[in-house]
């Protein structure tokens, strides 16, 4: 169980990250 939930997390985490950047990129470029 821990071992496929683990890959989920290590590519969900990029990807809030990265989404979070857009924003903050999106709020700062208006």
């Amino acid at each position: 169980a821990n071992h496929s939930f683990m890959p989920i997390v290590v590519e969900s985490t990029p990807l809030a990250n990265f989404e979070n950047w857009s924003s903050l990129l999106s709020s700062q470029s208006l």
